[in-house]
């Protein structure tokens, strides 16, 4: 149990997507009398996660709408700062945990860690295999994500990984850091578990269907699944699913017939419905640091295919319900989901066992006492 006096400001400046029941996660698991809790809002909506919490604990700072506001706060984020600094002067703050990546913290990193120490969570030591719709979205990425994420992960001295090959890729490259593991928070939320709206563009879908969930990039292997589909019949005898917002970037066939394609936010609400009539959950990532993903499949006890990158493996070997295939292979793919769908199999002990509350608490309260004491 961390002592009392150890007061913590949890920051989480990405506040969206993944990264929403990620933070949102390990903020309420922690959380004790004389902690803190910064959040940077770019919409209201967001703002009730935290209402089971003391009101005079949390900090919202509403994103700049504005385009030369937000410039200026990505570059030079001066009120957040003088946020933080008031709140690590009055509160008794004694370590900042920056839970979601704090991009727009990069220039003044160094300065944060004069005050007090910081724990830095690294998400991606290696960017990830990405199409980009254009030159303006490929510089976007580049200066604004790529080159930040970098600098930070080089200059934060204490770092915290969910992964273990990406904790000892980290140690490798900078090995006068202190770089801690924790298991990966599960990212099923309240309102997941709760939710009961129904998704609308599964109107007309049988139950029983393939399913995958998340943005869609390059390195998530979309492709391969949808092709693998398409090329083998006995796969299109169960509807396909994807389901996720972002840039469709792969070529799309004229013989589509079986797949939906859900290109939007999928709010929690609707995760429930959506998760429920699947017979199999597929993530065919080419590449992977870490992720949560596999919580919320398991969590409703769904059978997952996955690609052998070393942190399904790492994390889902061993399991009943687990299929796994070689990353990148289109045939390798479709045998695997081919076996999981013929399949009674249950993932509920994997999600018991490795997204246990319990387990991550244990690990970052030791984490703390380590830097601390």
């Amino acid at each position: 149990m961390r002592k009392p006096s150890h007061h913590i400001l949890f920051i989480a400046t990405e506040y969206a997507a993944g990264m929403r029941p990620y933070a949102s996660a390990i903020i309420h698991s922690l959380w004790q009398q004389g902690d803190h809790v910064l959040i940077v809002a770019k919409e209201d909506s967001v703002k009730r996660d935290m209402d089971d919490l003391p009101g005079d604990s949390v900090t919202w700072v509403d994103y700049p709408t504005a385009k030369l506001q937000k410039l200026a706060f990505r570059f030079r984020p001066s009120r957040l700062m003088e946020c933080i600094e008031q709140l690590v002067t009055e509160q008794g703050i004694r370590l900042i945990y920056c839970l979601t990546g704090e991009l727009i913290l990069v220039n003044c990193i160094k300065r944060l860690q004069r005050m007090v120490p910081v724990l830095y969570t690294v998400h991606d030591a290696v960017g990830h295999d990405s199409k980009f719709e254009g030159v303006v979205t490929w510089l976007k990425h580049k200066v604004l994500i790529a080159g930040p994420q970098r600098r930070l992960i080089k200059h934060t001295r204490y770092q915290i990984t969910n992964s273990k090959s990406q904790q000892q890729l980290v140690k490798e490259l900078y090995p006068y850091h202190k770089v801690f593991y924790a298991p990966f928070p599960t990212l099923v939320t309240d309102e997941i578990a709760r939710g009961d709206a129904r998704v609308a563009e599964l109107a007309d879908v049988t139950d029983g269907y393939i399913l995958f969930f998340g943005n869609l990039q390059l390195y998530k292997g979309i492709h391969l699944l949808y092709d693998a589909y398409l090329s083998h019949p006995e796969l299109r005898e169960h509807p396909l699913v994807i389901a996720g917002s972002g840039y469709i970037y792969f070529k799309r066939r004229d013989d589509e017939s079986g797949v939906t394609f859900i290109n939007r936010y999928v709010d929690d609400a609707e995760v429930k419905d959506l998760f429920s009539r699947a017979s199999v959950v597929v993530y065919p990532y080419v590449s992977a640091t870490q992720s949560g993903v596999v919580s919320i499949a398991s969590y409703y006890g769904k059978p997952v295919v996955l690609s052998d990158v070393p942190y399904f493996k790492q994390t889902c070997e061993g399991y009943e319900g687990v299929e796994f295939f070689t990353a990148g292979d289109s045939e390798a793919l479709a045998a695997a989901i081919s076996r999981s769908l013929q399949s009674l199999a249950t993932t509920s002990d994997l999600y018991s066992r490795e997204y246990a509350p319990q387990a991550m608490r244990d690990a970052l309260e030791g984490i703390f006492s380590t830097i601390l004491d």
